[in-house]
């Protein structure tokens, strides 16, 4: 048994909620089954594979790519790193601005947290923080583990810069955590995870959890 101590470590639930029905770009709709005896046991959902917290994995972007049951459950779960970005004039990510923010604390292997804490942002997603290609590129050369986005963080400021953001963490088999709670986490560092539902895809929710000192 590997007991954690609750009065040393806080956990902190960085899901989101999702309720019916979403949202007409990415539905849930829920209705109730019944099994012969005429019992309430079990709701049928039709839902979109990006509702809420989620897991994208490299078949995402390439059609020979990994998914989601091929990858190893230890490449959801670690010591992470937390990227909070609050200068507008920072607001596409490069490597140096990552070098410049968590040089000191990050460790190779990490788990990176992508924060925007460019507040007006998050109103209008305009100007929000956006990882680049330079960027992606530092998670490769720097071996993150896992990139995990909060919801007002985007992956590439245009469709061409998106493709390539993707292009180079996915080819390099990094998973991405999208629409993820980062607000509550008051530290550099904590130990994160994020465990997908075993769905043999490219994409599947999951419920993201941090341990972090007190």
């Amino acid at each position: 048994m590997f007991p954690i101590n609750l009065e040393h470590y806080r956990l902190v639930d960085l899901s989101v909620m999702i309720e019916p029905p979403g949202t007409e770009e990415r539905p849930l709709e829920v209705s109730i089954g019944r099994l012969a005896d005429d019992a309430f046991k079990m709701d049928i959902h039709k839902l979109h594979t990006h509702v809420g917290t989620h897991v994208e994995a490299p078949a995402h972007f390439f059609e020979d790519g990994a998914l989601i049951t091929d990858m190893p459950l230890t490449d959801f779960f670690g010591p992470a790193t937390l990227l909070s970005i609050d200068q507008p004039s920072e607001q596409a990510v490069t490597g140096e601005t990552i070098d410049a923010r968590v040089g000191a604390t990050y460790r190779p292997g990490d788990i990176l947290l992508c924060r925007n804490d460019i507040l007006p942002s998050r109103e209008t997603m305009e100007g929000n923080a956006t990882l680049t290609p330079d960027s992606a590129r530092w998670i490769v050369e720097h071996e993150v583990k896992l990139v995990v986005l909060d919801r007002w963080f985007g992956l590439g400021r245009d469709i061409p810069e998106t493709r390539a953001v993707h292009d180079i963490i996915m080819g390099a088999d990094i998973c991405i955590v999208e629409i993820v709670v980062l607000d509550a986490l008051t530290r550099p560092r904590c130990w994160f995870m994020a465990l997908p539902v075993a769905f043999a895809l490219d994409s599947g929710f999951a419920r993201a959890i941090a341990f972090e000192k007190r």
